[in-house]
Order: C-alpha cells, then structure tokens, then sequence
C-alpha cells in the first residue's frame, strides 16, 4: 500500500514537473491577447528610424507663370472693361489739307464696355473626431506623427484651387474659353515646307520662319505697334517644346538649344521684344488647333492685353461640428474665379499645324 503512494506521488510529481517546464517554455497567459510577430517587439520599435519627410505627390500648375493674375473684388457675377475705338470722318490722308480744301473732317470716338462671367468654387474638408483623438495621444505619449493632417487638408484645398484657376484660364468654363481655344483669336497653319507643317519634319531654320510669321501677324494686326502689340510669349506642347531644346550649329555658330538660337534671331528681337517659350502640359493645348492639329500659342503678357481676374482667393468660410464619419469638424471653403479677360485679340494669334 505504501509503495502504491509513493509511486503514484512520484507520478503526480512528475507531471508536476513537466507541467511547471513547459509552462516556462509556453506561458498560458500574457500581458495582452495580441501574439507579437517575435521577441524583442520593443526594442525593434525603438531601432526604427522614421523619415521625418513625408512624400508628397508631384503636383504643377501654370496659370500664374502665363498670365497677369490679379485678386480681389469679393463675389461679383460679372466682370467687366471699357475699350475706345478712334476714327476720323477723313476719307484719307487723315486731315491734311490743299491749299484750298475747306471740307474740314471730324474726330470720332467710341466707347465699348466688355462683359465675362465669374465661376463660384467650393471645396470641404472633413476631419473626423477619432483621427485627431489618435493624433493627440500619438503626440501625448511620445510617438507623434511626422505630420500634420491640418497641414495636409490644406495643401489639398490648396492645390484643388490652383488646378481650378488652371483649367478656366487654359480652357474656359460653361461655354466660355481659355488661352488655348479663342475662337476670336486669329489662328493660322504655318507653311507647309514640303515634307508637311509639323516642326518633327521642320529645320531650325523654318522653325524661325513660322515663329516670325506669327510675331509680325501680332503686330500687323494691332495697327503695326512694334512694342505693345507684339507678341512675346510663346506656349508649345511638350514634344515641341523638345524639339526646340535640342543643342544646335548654323553659320558655323553653336547654340545651346534651338531656343537660344530663336530668341536671339527672331524678329521680335529686332522690335526690342524679348521672346519667352514655354511649355504647356498636353492636357491643355494638345490637339486644340485647326482639324484636331496641335496648336502653338503666341500672345502678349501683359496687363493691357489680356489678364485673369480672381475676385476671391479661396477662403475659410466656416468651421462645424456634425455627425458625419462617426463624428468630425467640417470645413468649407469658398472663392471666386473669374474669366480670362481677352481686351486686345489682336496681339494675340494661333501656330496651328506644328
């Protein structure tokens, strides 16, 4: 009988045993339910190094590179400019006189007012409750974000705004146009060299020819005002505009792009006129000139010539709380865009073909 109990007690101590060895190796319970990936969870958190930079997606607008931007004015629906026109009742010859002419002809004035409609814009932002509780304890116990979602909402309105401004002043908006789609704007092929109008078939040389066709068709059109009617800004698509980048020799002169070689020979340069050519995305002017052709676009940057008017910025109309997402504040914003004012079409004209 004795021996029976020691034997079952050294059994019962055995399992005791084993149990209490392979609760060392498999705990049965833990500080929490979760299971960690591997040991040491803490220690590889603290030997990793966040990137304080936050990448940000590539993000361009022109608009304010291409034309005169000018802000303020509130919420109105239409903007509006006077033009003048000036004449005579002299048949020719614009008044002189014979030694005995008495018909005595009259100066004539006429004053024309101009009207373009302005486009509302809107944008909200919602920032819901749990995300800024999280963000606030990140930054409580030491691990804050390397960023700010405030910082980050208004970098979005930001851009939304300058992408809006970008597709009025380029296209138009509700029936209106832009830069690239005047119909009032005289639009032209350029000469077709043999091998076709496009610049790929094109040598630098007729490159120059079409570009001073459409300078000098600026300045004829505009009464031949050799300074303020003359065009001097250029905008081409990007395939273009590469070409045009393209180191260069002629005359035995090396040029560094056939751009250099442009501005300096093109008769703009003659009238005193500094020529400016930039690329414009394909989104905007690509496939804009006569029967579906690419379009390049010569114009005047200048106040008195044509502007873009934005009464309103945009602005922080309100801040509220609601219901929304679970619980958020929502923020709205408002501005005003207005119209491309196109006041002198004459310095202004279409490269069709290229």
């Amino acid at each position: 009988m004795r021996s029976t109990s020691l034997a079952t007690a050294r059994r019962q101590g055995d399992a005791w045993s084993s149990y209490r060895a392979h609760s060392r190796r498999q705990p049965m319970s833990r500080a929490f339910d979760a299971a960690g990936s591997q040991g040491l969870a803490y220690l590889n958190g603290q030997l990793e190094m966040i990137e304080p930079n936050l990448v940000k997606p590539l993000q361009a607008t022109t608009h304010a590179r291409d034309i005169t931007v000018k802000t303020g004015g509130g919420f109105p629906e239409v903007l509006s400019a006077y033009a003048s026109n000036l004449a005579s009742t002299a048949t020719q010859f614009f008044g002189l006189q014979g030694t005995n002419n008495t018909d005595i002809p009259e100066a004539q004035v006429d004053v024309q007012k101009g009207t373009w409609p302005t486009y509302l814009w809107a944008q909200g932002m919602t920032v819901t409750w749990l995300d800024l509780e999280r963000l606030e304890f990140a930054e409580r116990t030491g691990q804050g974000a390397p960023f700010s979602l405030q910082d980050l909402y208004d970098a979005s309105i930001e851009v939304t705004f300058a992408k809006a401004c970008d597709y009025v002043v380029y296209k138009g908006w509700l029936g209106g146009f832009g830069l690239c789609n005047n119909p009032d704007v005289d639009a032209t092929y350029v000469v077709d060299a043999g091998t076709g109008t496009a610049w790929a078939n094109k040598t630098p040389v007729q490159w120059l020819n079409d570009i001073n066709a459409a300078v000098n068709r600026t300045v004829i059109n505009s009464g031949y005002a050799m300074n303020e009617g003359c065009g001097d800004s250029l905008l081409l698509p990007f395939a273009q505009f590469a070409l045009l980048s393209n180191p260069m020799v002629i005359g035995g002169v090396g040029y560094q792009s056939a751009i250099e070689y442009i501005k300096k020979n093109c008769v703009a340069a003659a009238y005193g006129v500094d020529l400016n050519i930039f690329p414009l995305p394909n989104v905007w002017i690509a496939g804009q000139g006569l029967g579906g052709s690419d379009r390049g676009i010569l114009y005047r940057n200048a106040e008195e010539s044509l502007m873009f008017r934005v009464p309103t910025r945009k602005q922080k109309g309100m801040t509220v709380p609601t219901t929304k997402d679970g619980g958020a504040y929502q923020t709205l914003y408002r501005g005003c865009i207005g119209h491309v004012l196109f006041k002198r079409n004459t310095t202004m004209t279409y490269l069709d073909g290229i």
